[in-house]
């Protein structure tokens, strides 16, 4: 029997948009849903990507909607959206993915998963934790740096053939992908990255690699690191020895590279700065412990993202710390 080749696309921002070049390179059918503006946009004028071993930027004329047809139900998913959007998503996707429908989650965030979980259905649901590297232009117009290493791993379920099948895709576009021994873990350890790299960019608009070699603010990392692992839960035993050492291995590979969070103010799009730090922020509520220090992390970020103070107070106010 001939594989089945379609698949639902649900973000089609930097990483999403590397991931179709890559699917429709292979002869995936994908069929892409954004939001509305960007859909009306990117039928007008295509999606144009490049890839890091592409020589210019190619053109696609994508299937993508602002929302879905009826007729339009999968078995397959990859959503590469801001995690912040997942509880308003699900209501739509139970329209047209398959109560037994494999969900692969290519996002930042600490408990993204959980709209999908209560969404009473049978969904598989797969995290992938990557450090591929792409940044965009304009809505339409997306470059990969890096393909980097995605980690995945399951959520609720423990179906080694439809993990297999994940890696095997994701492998054949061509990332370089691992399947995690311990996922919690690394969900938890990826969280350590964005929680401390996304928001200093964010505030200071540094590089990812000029942000440790920074000596203060290598101070503020360790500050947050240490916070983070104060609230993991038992089943992600990271330390910190493995949280500095997966950052380090991160922002060095990325080093001339932007974070997420900075291109996002820059765009003045929404950040993702509630779920990775305000995350850890609600569950050391819960456990009666103080985190100073994410919480002057969302403030901070919150008051760039608003422009309601000058960035010098700003700078001056992470200089508190």
């Amino acid at each position: 029997m001939k594989k089945d080749k379609t698949i639902l696309l649900v973000g089609l921002g930097a990483i999403g948009s590397v991931i179709y070049r890559r699917l429709v390179l292979h002869d995936y059918k994908v069929v892409c849903l954004t939001n509305v503006k960007s859909s009306k946009f990117i039928r007008r004028k295509g999606l144009r990507v490049k890839l890091s071993t592409d020589e210019s930027l190619k053109l696609h004329n994508c299937e993508v909607y602002g929302e879905l047809p009826e007729k339009h139900i999968f078995d397959r998913c990859i959503i590469s959206t801001k995690s912040w959007v997942n509880e308003f998503l699900v209501e739509d996707l139970m329209k047209h993915l398959r109560t037994s429908a494999s969900i692969m989650l290519l996002q930042n965030g600490l408990n993204i998963e959980d709209p999908f979980l209560n969404a009473n259905n049978n969904w598989k649901i797969y995290r992938g934790l990557t450090s591929l590297a792409a940044y965009r232009n304009q809505v339409n117009e997306a470059y990969e740096a890096s393909i980097g290493t995605t980690k995945i791993g399951p959520i609720n379920n423990d179906e080694t053939d439809l993990l297999d099948e994940w890696k095997d895709l994701l492998t054949e576009i061509g990332l370089s992908v691992i399947i995690s021994e311990n996922i919690q873990k690394d969900i938890w350890l990826k969280a350590t990255v964005n929680c401390t790299i996304g928001p200093l960019a964010a505030i200071t608009e540094l590089k990812n690699g000029d942000i440790l070699s920074d000596i203060f603010l290598n101070r503020i990392v360790n500050y947050v690191l240490h916070e983070i692992i104060s609230v993991a839960p038992e089943n992600s035993s990271i330390s910190f020895e493995d949280a500095m050492k997966l950052l380090e291995e991160i922002t060095t590979e990325t080093s001339k590279h932007k974070a997420s969070m900075l291109q996002d103010i820059q765009a003045e799009r929404r950040t993702e700065i509630d779920v990775l730090n305000g995350q850890i922020i609600k569950l050391a509520e819960s456990k009666g412990i103080e985190v100073p220090t994410n919480k002057k992390l969302v403030e901070l970020v919150k008051k760039v993202s608003d422009k309601s103070v000058p960035k010098e107070q700003i700078i001056l106010e992470l200089r508190s710390l």
